[in-house]
């Protein structure tokens, strides 16, 4: 059996002889995921009233409100996806021997993507700009963003470690090529 540790409260690491195992939790506050369910909600209703508004309509206001429907389905597709995030999604990290896998995971299901472990660069964390308005705005809860960690892999960058705080991200940063740097010894 491996050894299990946690950097922060979103983030576990189990380290076995073959593998090492980072999940980091995409967890908020209560307060902030009834804010969001809410949001939705809302965002639901004024959906079902603009469809109202499309069905019972004719001319030129139908397709006003059919142009309408077209961005709050956009919208509402996005807002769905965070919320799901928000209760289900968490971001999996596994390095083994020859390769790493980096998976944004709803549940069990998401797409994973395996990369050489020669032909990565150290992860490196690179701190945000706190006058940055984008950069603060990538922050926040609604979001799904905010990634922290980069590495780059055959000459594209990939992000990693959403919205997670400078200590923490530090500290994963270190694991991650650690561990990067054990496996790549064995081969």
């Amino acid at each position: 059996m491996g050894k299990n540790k946690s950097i922060g409260k979103r983030i576990s690491i189990s380290e076995h002889q073959d593998s090492t195992t980072v999940v980091i939790e995409s967890t908020i506050t209560k307060i902030q995921q009834i804010s969001l369910e809410m949001w939705l909600g809302g965002w639901t209703g004024l959906g079902c009233l603009l469809g109202y508004g499309a069905i019972t309509f004719s001319g030129d206001e139908r397709l006003v409100y059919l142009g309408s429907l077209i961005f709050w389905t956009f919208f509402w597709i996005r807002i769905s996806k965070v919320v799901a995030w928000r209760r289900i999604g968490k971001e999996v990290i596994v390095i083994k021997r020859t390769s790493a896998m980096i998976k944004n995971a709803f549940g069990k299901k998401g797409r994973e993507r395996f990369f050489e472990i020669s032909k990565m660069s150290p992860v490196i964390f690179q701190e945000n700009d706190s006058a940055s308005f984008l950069q603060e705005l990538d922050k926040s809860y609604w979001i799904l963003g905010g990634d922290t960690l980069h590495f780059t892999y055959e000459g594209k960058t990939h992000v990693f470690g959403k919205q997670l705080d400078n200590k923490d991200s530090i500290q994963l940063a270190n694991v991650v090529n650690k561990s990067l740097k054990k496996f790549a010894d064995k081969v």
